[in-house]
């Protein structure tokens, strides 16, 4: 097998086993520009939201009503079912539609959270098999004209996260204009299991594996047919999402089903070259183990190997079986893969990277970035003191490539070998890529924005000591500072411009406001980017001098 595709899957497996104990890391992050140029954003006023509504606003949708309620003038529907529960006999299988009722639904509190391992949920104090709701902000129907819609994916690896996390909430996007919508997705073992009975039980298109995305396009199925009826534009949504989500976005941006059902999209720290997992054993392409090879692996732990009916005796066990059984997501990095989306022929047909660089793809206007220090919070915990640790932790990854990872980042500019591998494996995963794919869309004349943020919440790096970390950037996108983020003046600058930008870029397909070029549009020739730091400013050639040397080594081959 050749090195080419080897590290865009190796080393978040890698960096998802480091341990969990945070460990202050070194704050290695300046930036990284040929050239740089102060360029404000303008931060659009908020929409005016005091237009007469209903305390409990009742809203008919294609199932039955649903009774919100109003906070500062913002609308908020929760738990509305966009699918069928996917229990007992739906287990496994593509989302159903939801059954319909007749009197008003409340709408006023969030549903449950999708099952995943313990100690990983945040958000919502239950779970279950029956999870498939949504929640929507907006602000007073019946606009002069219809809002854009943006639908925000969670992230959590594709194993843990819940849409019912308070810094997912929508209202502060609302209240910029937009109907704002977030949901939850099957996880792990019960959203992205591959097995050939699962695959022949499909006898239309012989999947299996993509159960979590098929909830995604759900959700905008159900997003296309309702969201007119909040005051939305169901011809003008966009897709956004972190990590996962935004690997999810990357997913539809380049699924066939998913055609249609989006019309912009943003990537917040979720590469493209990610998703490489065949359902089948016999692509020899890839550089991972199949997920059907990996459902065999689970059919054993759950004592289904040898039944008769392997799929009845899966769906009888209990949904702490499943997530308990090996092999588990650490147990599945020993096999070099976890559970995620899979190219399974139907859903996705190639692998993205791939389809990115071939030109086949949902040509949308695309926003694609990554933060300053993306790999302190998957390197904390990593025992590396010294340059015999840094070679050994290199050397599986880039096997070829160790003096040159040395040579681009010397210890001696980052202050340690702990940092100067977790710059690297930050660059590697998340900057990198993030520039790539930015070249990919752009080169085929699609809209193309990049981003870099690079603000430094001060008292969360206080608590965390991890910098401008993996996910920073959600609290000022949402504009909402929960947990241990604090909101100063110069934050509040950020996040007004960030909320800003993302809603522009969802009403027009362009984050400058009224036409002006205050973000410019990435090409290869230009290499630009827009900074969201101390300063907002547009600059150029992030971090060229290590990614243009990089990327063959460490993007999957084309």
């Amino acid at each position: 097998m050749p090195s080419l595709p080897r590290l865009s899957w190796t080393l978040p497996l890698l960096l998802a086993a480091c341990s969990s104990d945070p460990t202050p890391a070194a704050d290695a992050g300046a930036t990284d520009a040929a050239s740089a140029t102060e360029a404000p954003v303008a931060t659009d006023a908020p929409v005016a939201t005091d237009a007469p509504v209903a305390e409990r606003p009742m809203v008919m949708t294609t199932r039955g009503p649903v009774l919100g309620v109003v906070e500062d003038g913002i609308q908020h529907f929760f738990g509305i079912p966009y699918a069928a529960p996917p229990i007992g006999p739906l287990r496994w299988r593509a989302p159903e539609p939801a059954a319909a009722w007749t009197a008003p639904r409340d709408a006023s509190t969030k549903g449950a959270s999708c099952p995943q391992a313990p100690g990983l949920l945040v958000g919502s104090p239950t779970t279950s098999e029956d999870c498939l709701f949504l929640n929507l902000w907006a602000p007073p129907i019946q606009p002069v004209a219809p809002r854009p819609v943006m639908v925000f994916i969670h992230g959590g690896g594709f194993g843990a996260g819940s849409g019912n996390d308070g810094q997912y909430d929508g209202p502060e996007l609302a209240r910029r204009g937009a109907v704002v919508i977030n949901f939850n997705y099957r996880l792990g073992q019960l959203g992205f299991l591959g097995h050939s009975a699962l695959a022949a039980e499909d006898t239309a298109h012989h999947s299996s594996g993509n159960y979590g995305l098929m909830d995604q396009q759900a959700a905008l199925r159900w997003v296309r047919d309702n969201a007119a009826a909040f005051g939305g534009d169901p011809s003008n949504v966009t897709i956004f999402g972190e990590s996962a989500g935004g690997i999810s976005v990357c997913a539809h941006v380049t699924s066939p089903v998913s055609a249609g059902l989006f019309h912009r999209a943003i990537t917040q720290s979720g590469p493209c070259s990610f998703l490489t997992t065949p359902l089948r054993d016999e692509d020899a392409r890839a550089p991972v183990q199949s997920a059907a090879s990996q459902g065999r692996l689970f059919a054993q732990a759950v004592g289904c190997g040898a039944a008769a009916d392997v799929v009845a005796c899966m769906r009888a066990r209990t949904v702490a079986e499943v997530l308990a059984a090996a092999p588990r997501p650490i147990e599945l990095e020993r096999y070099g893969a976890r559970y995620q989306p899979t190219i399974d022929g139907y859903i996705l047909t190639e692998a993205p990277w791939r389809a990115l660089a071939a030109g086949r793809f949902n040509r949308v206007p695309f926003i694609t970035g990554s933060n300053r220090d993306e790999g302190t919070i998957f390197t904390r915990g990593a025992m590396i003191p010294d340059e015999a640790a840094y070679r050994a932790a290199v050397t599986p990854l880039v096997p070829d490539h160790v003096d040159d990872v040395l040579r681009l980042y010397p210890i001696s500019a980052y202050g340690s070998a702990f940092a100067a591998f977790t710059a690297f494996a930050g660059d590697a995963v998340f900057g990198c890529p993030s520039r790539a794919q930015a070249r990919l869309v752009a080169a085929t004349g699609t809209p193309a924005f990049q981003y870099y943020f690079s603000k430094l919440n001060q008292r969360a790096n206080m608590v965390t000591g991890l910098g401008v970390y993996h996910s920073a950037e959600i609290a000022y996108v949402f504009g909402r500072f929960t947990g241990f983020f604090a909101r100063t003046d110069a934050d509040t600058t950020v996040a007004d411009a960030m909320g800003a930008a993302w809603v522009r870029f969802a009403a027009t397909g362009t984050p400058n406001a009224m036409g002006a070029s205050t973000w410019p549009a990435f090409t290869a020739a230009s290499d630009t980017y827009l900074e969201f730091g101390d300063m907002i400013r547009t600059a150029t050639g992030l971090r060229r001098d290590r990614c243009d040397v990089m990327e063959a080594w460490i993007l999957p081959a084309p």
